[in-house]
């Protein structure tokens, strides 16, 4: 269908000709006859086309009454329950209709045969749309995340060595160390909390601290730089991070709806965007500062070969090396802006939300812990090297069904640029894509019937036997290039935490979740922390 611009230009091309020609008409119904025009093709986009007209209305659509405004949008919830229990009314679909703002259509993929050829078979015909950009890529730069196409094909070529397997196996030990920070300093903060005299239960917010540490990762590990965020968390990197991050409620989402919608509105210098440019700038210096000294290093280290290991080991200094000169600064600065703000969000969160589904399955947690001392007796000191970290096999499974049950990422968005089909059904131009992550993640048909349950033993017996069965890192050329760096920094972290300490929810404690960029306890993560002896 022709785009509201492309009917108002025809239309006001129209009247501008009678005015002209036919002066008698007033200029005042001129102008009438113009908003008459975009309210008609509002209203016909509103409530006649997508009931009479549109090609998708014969899709099976939610139970649910959709608002009259808000579309299907007005039970929406932050978990994406609502995602999991539609697709599972229309079990046998393979795509389902929903109705966004004002009646606008989006498709919602239930089968994996749908995801398949979406993520897979067509993904680059399947695109970010305009409004995700608008968005985010102020937050998360120009890097691979938002390239379309042959560059998205191009970028993620020459990213690929960065994180090869055999790359990220080499900083197991820069994650464990970090990850001994950690530890360490809750010792402290424990200690410093039986001192004082007080008949509450000491509360240690975890998430603050996970923040903090995956930065000091990320920034050693992407960029070689000791950054001691956890030793110093009112640095002015931090802050930063804390402004773009820190889910506010209802006013995040406005602002973040608000300038998806409004193209150019995150120029507008309100208070929450200068905040967001002088966060960005803090970023961007720091980036591009490292940038800067890898690159000379690079160039004064060229003609001396050096032993694998003595080589740098962080994600930077590989781009730089396995680049052959491909690589400008702005170029690096776009993919390590991606990989720093969307990695370090991204693992935080998981491991915050593994803490939270660990403090209501103590038998999981102490299980995981009996394997940890079983396994490394002599203490976490002891585990050094990739291959020790997954020895731990039932710490791999209950990564995989943290990382099943809750992602922190619970959704995504695409776009069709042309007319296409999907398992035959016919999408045109424009028609927006909800990809439901937790709803293939929790599919009773392909998980079994205790799909929605948290049960890490699963992954030793019956597991789905579809690729797409597991979305939370997506699937196919579109996926997340840094999900084994995620996976074994995930780890490092997870089993250096239970293998220290207890963590629990305080008796009648409630949390409460928010969806910003991703899923996360609003307010922080208060659990009781508490060391365990023998290890």
């Amino acid at each position: 269908m022709p785009s509201t611009a492309f009917i108002t230009l025809l239309w006001i091309t129209f009247l501008v000709a009678i005015n002209k020609y036919i002066y008698q008409i007033p200029g005042l119904l001129f102008y009438g006859l113009v908003l008459l025009g975009i309210c008609c093709r509002s209203l016909y986009n509103w409530q006649i086309h997508p009931f009479y007209f549109s090609t998708l209305r014969g899709l099976p659509q939610p139970r649910a009454k959709p608002h009259w405004l808000w579309g299907h949008f007005v039970h929406a919830v932050d978990d994406g329950q609502y995602l999991l229990d539609w697709c599972e009314e229309n079990p046998d679909a393979d795509l389902m209709r929903m109705l966004g703002m004002m009646n606008s259509e989006r498709i919602l993929p239930v089968s994996p045969r749908a995801m398949m050829e979406i993520l897979q078979t067509q993904a680059y015909t399947f695109i970010k749309p305009p409004f995700m950009r608008r968005s985010l890529n102020g937050i998360l730069g120009n890097g691979v995340l938002f390239a379309e196409g042959e560059d998205h094909k191009h970028q993620r070529k020459v990213l690929m060595p960065a994180f090869a397997y055999s790359h990220i196996k080499s900083l197991a030990p820069v994650f464990m160390e970090e990850s001994a920070r950690l530890v360490k300093l809750l010792r402290e903060k424990v200690r410093a909390s039986e001192k004082v005299d007080s008949d509450q239960v000491p509360e240690i917010d975890v998430a603050r601290l996970l923040s903090l540490l995956t930065l000091d990762i990320l920034y050693r590990a992407g960029l070689g730089i000791t950054f001691n965020a956890l030793e110093n968390p009112d640095n002015e990197l931090g802050i930063a991070y804390d402004r773009v991050f820190s889910p506010t409620g209802r006013t995040s989402r406005i602002f973040f709806l608000l300038q998806s919608l409004i193209p150019g509105f995150r120029f507008i210098p309100i208070s929450r965007n200068l905040k967001l440019w002088r966060a960005r700038q803090t970023i961007n210096k720091f980036a591009y500062d490292a940038i800067l000294a890898k690159m000379a290093n690079h160039e004064l280290s060229a003609g001396t070969k050096k032993a694998p290991g003595e080589k740098d080991v962080d994600i930077l200094s590989v781009m730089i090396d396995e680049g052959n000169g491909q690589w400008t600064v702005q170029s690096m600065m776009d993919q390590l802006l991606t990989f720093l703000v969307a990695g370090h969000e991204t693992t935080a969160s998981a491991v915050t939300l593994a803490l939270y589904h660990l403090s209501l399955n103590q038998a999981v947690q102490d299980k995981l812990r009996d394997e940890i001392h079983a396994k490394f007796p002599a203490g976490y000191d002891s585990i050094k090297t990739y291959e020790d970290i997954e020895s731990l096999t039932y710490l791999n499974n209950v990564v995989r069904e943290l990382l099943r049950v809750q992602p922190p990422v619970i959704g995504t968005i695409r776009m069709a640029k042309e007319d296409t089909y999907v398992t035959r059904q016919f999408i045109p131009k424009g028609t927006l894509v909800n990809i439901p992550i937790v709803s293939l993640n929790k599919s009773r048909q392909l998980w079994g019937e205790d799909a929605r349950e948290f049960n890490p033993d699963r992954w030793d017996g019956r597991q789905a036997n579809n690729v797409m069965a597991f979305l939370t890192f997506l699937q196919g050329p579109r996926s997340c290039i840094g999900r084994r760096f995620a996976e074994i920094e995930f780890k490092s972290i997870l089993l250096s935490l239970i293998g220290n300490f207890k963590f629990a929810l305080k008796e009648g404690r409630t949390v409460e979740f928010r969806t910003s960029i991703t899923y996360r306890p609003l307010g922080g993560l208060p659990l009781v922390v508490t060391p365990v002896s023998g290890w």
